[in-house]
């Protein structure tokens, strides 16, 4: 995974998916990939409740996440709750947000992601299962927070969203996205 993030971080184009809340059900995460292609990418932020390393061989993909609420099985134990990764030059905070109580607002959560050491450009989080992409400037710096929603597959997901960085663009698509072929 270190090659695949130190490929990624000064990379002019990068293709992400991002999933959350999946407990133990890939074939949600298949459906998003069958609709927008391989990422270069899979960002899960928790209660995946499958080894990420799992899901990586499953959907033959990179995948890398966060320990959510209901992972405490070994090895997701050892996983971080906290994590930032550099992609395409832009700072991104992985959390799974239940330490942040992200069900009641995100205030701690943003105040903690834009300061230092994090200063993150994009702030990831789940738990909710509520699907968000929210634009803020903290200070006098554009700040995206993004929720992908559930990846878990029922009556109305699986949830994710698809984020294309190139060449100094962002593009940023929830999924299910009627538009995309």
């Amino acid at each position: 995974m270190d090659a695949v993030l130190n490929h990624l971080e000064s990379a002019s184009a990068v293709r992400l998916l991002v999933v959350s809340d999946s407990h133990g059900r890939t074939d949600g995460i298949a459906t998003l990939i069958q609709q927008t292609g391989l990422p270069d990418l899979l960002i899960h932020l928790g209660d995946h409740q499958d080894p990420l390393e799992e899901i990586a061989w499953e959907l033959d993909c990179p995948v890398l996440g966060v320990a959510g609420n209901c992972d405490h099985w070994q090895p997701a134990a050892n996983l971080p709750e906290n994590r930032l990764i550099i992609l395409a030059g832009q700072r991104f905070f992985l959390t799974h947000g239940h330490r942040y109580q992200v069900k009641s607002g995100l205030n701690a959560l943003i105040q903690t992601a834009v300061q230092d050491p994090w200063r993150a450009d994009f702030i990831l989080f789940g738990h909710t299962h509520q699907q968000r992409i929210q634009h803020l400037v903290q200070g006098d710096r554009p700040v995206v927070v993004i929720n992908p929603g559930s990846a878990y597959p029922g009556r109305e997901g699986p949830h994710g969203v698809w984020i294309d960085l190139a060449e100094g663009k962002i593009r940023i698509d929830p999924l299910p996205d009627s538009q995309r072929p």
